[in-house]
C-alpha cells in the first residue's frame, strides 16, 4: 500500500466511483430535492400566471407551500400522456387510417384523417378529404367547422366564411357558439370589420364569451372607439369574480390579454 507524503494511506481516498455516489446521494438529500421541487414550481408559476398570491405560498412556506400549489395549480392541468407518445400514437393511427382510405374509404375515416391532417398542420390536404367527406354527407356540421377553420389558416377566407356562414345558420350555438367565433375571425381576416363585429355582438347577446369580448374589443379599438373597448376588456375581467377555479384557470389567456389591453389604454 502506498503512503502519500501527507502520510494517508491511499486506501483512504475514495475511488471515482465513489467519489459519483457521494456526489449523487448529497444532490439526493430531502433539503436539495426540496429546492429544486421550489424552483420548478416557481418556473410553473411565471409561465401560467395563477393569483398572485401563490408566489408567496410557494417562496414563503418552502417545499411545503410547493406541495400545495402542485395539488392545487399543476396536477388539474396536467397531460398525462407525453407530447412524444401522443405525436407518436397520431402518427401509426394516420398510416393505419390513410390505407384505409385508399382501399375502402368511409366517411369516418375520410373525417378522422383529415382532422389529423390538420391537426399536424397539413391544412390543405386536411381541405381535401374533408371536402370528399361532405361531398358523402352535405350536413355534417363537424366536417364544416373544420374545413372552414383549416380555410382560414391557408388564407381562404371566402372559402371559410363560407363554410362558417353555413354552420351558424345551420346551428348558432354549435360547440358553445366556437362556430360563430371562428366566423368573427374569418370576417376580420377577410377584412369585413362591419360583419365581424355584428358577429361578435350576435354571441354576446347570447352568452358572455371573453374570446367574443376580446374580439370586439380589439375591433373597436382599431377604430378608435377607446370607452367602448375598455367597456369590453372590463366586462371579462368582471365575469371572473365568483367563477369556480377550474374555469378561472381557463380563462386566464383572456383575463392576461385584457389586463395587457387596458394597462395600454391607459397608457
Amino acid at each position: 500500500m502506498s503512503i502519500p507524503e501527507d502520510g494517508t494511506p491511499q486506501s483512504y481516498y475514495p475511488s471515482s466511483r465513489g467519489r459519483l455516489t457521494i456526489q449523487v446521494a448529497t444532490f439526493l438529500n430531502p433539503w436539495t430535492l426540496g429546492v429544486v421541487f421550489q424552483v420548478l414550481m416557481v418556473v410553473h408559476f411565471i409561465r401560467n400566471r395563477p393569483e398572485g398570491y401563490w408566489f408567496f405560498v410557494i417562496f414563503f412556506f418552502g417545499p411545503i407551500g410547493a406541495a400545495v400549489y402542485f395539488f392545487v395549480e399543476v396536477v388539474p392541468g396536467l397531460q398525462w400522456k407525453l407530447p412524444v407518445i401522443d405525436r407518436w400514437e397520431r402518427r401509426r393511427r394516420r398510416q393505419w387510417l390513410e390505407r384505409m382510405v385508399k382501399e375502402s374509404p368511409t366517411q369516418e375515416a375520410l373525417s378522422e384523417l383529415a382532422w389529423l391532417c390538420g391537426k399536424d398542420g397539413e391544412h390543405r390536404r386536411a381541405i381535401e378529404l374533408f371536402t370528399e367527406a361532405l361531398d358523402r354527407d352535405p350536413g355534417d356540421l363537424d366536417n364544416l367547422y373544420w374545413r372552414g377553420l383549416s380555410a382560414t389558416e391557408v388564407g381562404a377566407h371566402e372559402d371559410a366564411v363560407k363554410d362558417l356562414r353555413a354552420l351558424a345558420e345551420a346551428d348558432p350555438k354549435y360547440k358553445l357558439h366556437k362556430g360563430n367565433l371562428a366566423l368573427a375571425t374569418a370576417y376580420e381576416r377577410l377584412g369585413d370589420e362591419d360583419k365581424a363585429i355584428e358577429t361578435y355582438r350576435s354571441i354576446l347577446d347570447n352568452s358572455p364569451i371573453s374570446h367574443a369580448y376580446c374580439g370586439l374589443a380589439d375591433l373597436l379599438a382599431k377604430r378608435g372607439e377607446a370607452e367602448q373597448a375598455r367597456a369590453m376588456m372590463q366586462a371579462v375581467l368582471a365575469k371572473q369574480v365568483g367563477l369556480p377555479r377550474y374555469l378561472r384557470r381557463q380563462e386566464r389567456p383572456w383575463v392576461w390579454r385584457a389586463r395587457r389591453f387596458l394597462k395600454t389604454l391607459s397608457a
